[in-house]
């Protein structure tokens, strides 16, 4: 959600996947902001033009049908968010994967009850339909283009929903920001390609959506 006027247009890179993602791991690790304090995630959201994000967050949740009572944070950083949905769910139990292997150990410590595990960017590491919700949060603007589909597929794969939180752009733009590369799209339109909506909120630019993953195609 980051908002810059310095910009520069890029060319897709051909590189593997698995590769690739390794080597933006140890960017991840020195320069990616990353909160400490879950008041700080709320302030960056209000900063934003969010009124209210606990209350915008927890309203899609709630929704969610709690079967397996297993959620997993794709992109769980320190594991702040999570423990926000694990407090907010009765009975769940919370699972985290992040490429960022410093933020996994900071998880860890923090919530040790918790199950943290390392993405290698390409495979989530648990098996079909092991959660009831995928939560993916300012994650997918991350991934190439090339690897969308995959992407998609796999937390279809793990998941009968998937909550995805992104800024939703008018065209699909590959830019530099700061040094980061992000892979912008019209995320309404292609998460509809994948997923189900259930339910779909537009708030200060952003998309927050909860879907059905439904069967792999």
């Amino acid at each position: 959600m980051t908002k810059s006027a310095n910009v520069i247009i890029i060319q897709r890179m051909d590189t593997n996947a698995k590769e690739y993602y390794q080597t933006i791991e140890s960017r991840w690790q020195t320069e990616y902001p990353s909160s400490t304090k879950m008041e700080q995630v709320w302030e960056f959201y209000r900063e934003c033009g969010y009124g209210d994000p606990q209350g915008t967050l927890k309203s899609l949740l709630n929704q969610v049908v709690w079967t397996k009572k297993r959620v997993l944070d794709l992109g769980c950083d320190r594991g702040l968010m999570l423990h926000f949905i694990a407090e907010n769910t009765a009975e769940i139990r919370p699972y985290g994967i992040d490429i960022n292997r410093q933020a996994i150990s900071a998880a860890k410590s923090l919530f040790p009850n918790y199950e943290f595990k390392r993405f290698d960017g390409v495979t989530i590491p648990y098996p079909d339909k092991h959660f009831d919700l995928v939560f993916v949060s300012a994650v997918a603007k991350h991934i190439r283009y090339e690897d969308r589909e995959n992407f998609y597929r796999e937390i279809k794969r793990v998941a009968d929903f998937a909550y995805l939180i992104e800024i939703d752009a008018t065209k699909q733009e590959a830019i530099v920001q700061h040094g980061w590369t992000f892979y912008h799209s019209h995320f309404e339109r292609e998460f509809e390609k994948y997923f189900e909506p259930v339910t779909v909120i537009h708030e200060a630019g952003d998309l927050l959506g909860l879907y059905r993953c439904g069967e792999i195609a």
